[in-house]
C-alpha cells in the first residue's frame, strides 16, 4: 500500500496544488486583516458558516433558507462596508510581491527605522523652536474614513520636507500629516476631536484630535506642542504627554516597530 502512495500523490498533484494554494490565500488574508475591523466580519462569517453546516445537518429547513440569503450578501456587504481596509491589504499585498517589485520597479522607500529616525528628529527640531505639529504613522487599519482628507502628496520621506510643511507659511500646515507605508502620503488632514473626559483640561485641539483618532483605529499619532514644546504620543485612545528626547524615540520605536526581541529588552509605553 505504501508502494501505491507515490503513484496516488502523482495522479492527484494539480489538487494538492489547489488545496495548497487555498490555504496560502485564506492564511495570508488572515494575517493581513488580524488586528483590523475587517477581522471581526470574517470571523462572524465563519461561525454562520459553522452553523449553517450545523443546520443542514440537522435539517433546519428554515435557518437553512436564512442562513443561506446571509452567507450570500455577507461577502459583497464585506466588500462594500470594508473596502477601503481591502484596498490597503491589496496594496500592501502588491508593495510586498518580490514578483510585481521585479516587474515594476518602484523609487526606494523609507524603512520603519529610518522613518522613527526621521520623525524624532523633525520634532525635535520643531519642539526647540516652538512650532506645533501633528504626525500620524498609521498601522494596519487605514486612517481615511476617520478623518478629513487634506492634500495627497504620496512624497518620499525627509526631515526636511516634514518640518518644511509645519512652517506657518506654508498653506499645508495647519491640521495633520498622515505617513502611510514609508511614504508622506498626504498633509492638512483633520482628525476627529476626542471628547474624553480623562483628557487634562490644559490640553488644547491637537491632543484631543490626537487621541480621538487613536479611539477609532490602531495609528500612532505624534503631537509637538507650540506652547509647551513638548513631545506627546497618543496610541489606543490613551496620551502619554511630555516625554524627553529619549523616552520619545524610545516608545515611539516600541509602538511603531514592536518584535518580541525589542520588547523584551524595552519595557511597553506606559499610557496615562
Amino acid at each position: 500500500m505504501l508502494e501505491a502512495l507515490p503513484g496516488f500523490i502523482l495522479g492527484h498533484i494539480s489538487q494538492f496544488i489547489d488545496i495548497l494554494a487555498v490555504a496560502a490565500l485564506f492564511y495570508y488574508l488572515f494575517v493581513y486583516v488580524r488586528g483590523t475591523k475587517t477581522m471581526a466580519v470574517v470571523q462572524g462569517l465563519i461561525i454562520l458558516a459553522v452553523l449553517y453546516f450545523i443546520c443542514q445537518y440537522f435539517k433546519l429547513i428554515t435557518l437553512v433558507f436564512l442562513l443561506e440569503k446571509i452567507l450570500f450578501v455577507g461577502p459583497i456587504a464585506l466588500f462594500i462596508i470594508f473596502a477601503p481596509e481591502l484596498r490597503k491589504v491589496i496594496e500592501r499585498a502588491g508593495r510586498n510581491s518580490p514578483l510585481i517589485g521585479w516587474l515594476l520597479p518602484r523609487g526606494p522607500e523609507v524603512g520603519q527605522a529610518t522613518m522613527i529616525d526621521i520623525v524624532a528628529d523633525t520634532v525635535d527640531a520643531l519642539a526647540t523652536v516652538r512650532v506645533g505639529a501633528l504626525i500620524v504613522i498609521e498601522a494596519n487599519t487605514p486612517t481615511d474614513e476617520h478623518l478629513v482628507p487634506g492634500v495627497e502628496l504620496d512624497a518620499k520621506l525627509s526631515q526636511r520636507f516634514l518640518e518644511s510643511i509645519f512652517d506657518e507659511r506654508n498653506p499645508l500646515h495647519d491640521g495633520a500629516v498622515v505617513l502611510r507605508g514609508g511614504l508622506l502620503h498626504s498633509a492638512s488632514n483633520f482628525l476627529p476631536i476626542s471628547e474624553s473626559k480623562l483628557i487634562e483640561e490644559v490640553l488644547g485641539t491637537r491632543h484631543r484630535a490626537a487621541v480621538g483618532l487613536t479611539e477609532r483605529c490602531d495609528a500612532v499619532v505624534v503631537v509637538v506642542s507650540e506652547e509647551r514644546g513638548e513631545l506627546s504620543i497618543a496610541y489606543n485612545s490613551r496620551l502619554a504627554r511630555n516625554l524627553s528626547r529619549a523616552a520619545f524615540r524610545e516608545q515611539l520605536t516600541a509602538l511603531v516597530e514592536p518584535n518580541e526581541m525589542y520588547t523584551t529588552v524595552v519595557p511597553r509605553p506606559a499610557f496615562m
